[in-house]
């Protein structure tokens, strides 16, 4: 499979995980956030917030799937709108300021972000 063709897929895929995760926190926070192990709730004020935006993020995600030559700033942007969500968890998880089911967000957010900034660098390079 060509690295273009690739990379839309796996950025699409990424949107699709940020809407799933939003739609998921909607319809039954207390589950997911249960699942995942977040820790206690306390609110879901935050979590709502935190979704809208997760949702509106992705939406700017969307050109860079369609071209990510033309649109390299967003292509850019959503590498470093997925590592450093990732390390903020992974650093939070270690000073213990957050629970270790943030592991799992960091993972998900920096596996989708080094995939992306591999690919985008082979389309580079190829395009």
């Amino acid at each position: 499979m060509r690295p273009h063709t690739l990379l839309r897929w796996v950025v699409w895929l990424g949107i699709l995980a940020n809407w799933t995760f939003a739609g998921w926190a909607f319809v039954d926070p207390d589950t997911l956030v249960e699942m995942l192990g977040l820790g206690p709730l306390g609110g879901r004020v935050w979590l709502f917030n935190y979704c809208v935006l997760l949702v509106i993020l992705s939406c700017f995600y969307i050109p860079a799937a369609k071209d990510p030559l033309r649109y390299q700033t967003n292509a850019w942007l959503m590498i470093v709108a997925r590592l450093v969500p990732a390390a903020t968890f992974f650093a939070g998880v270690f000073i213990g300021f957050m629970p270790r089911g943030f592991l799992k967000l960091g993972a998900g957010d920096a596996t989708f972000g080094t995939l992306i900034w591999i690919l985008l660098a082979r389309v580079r390079r190829d395009g």
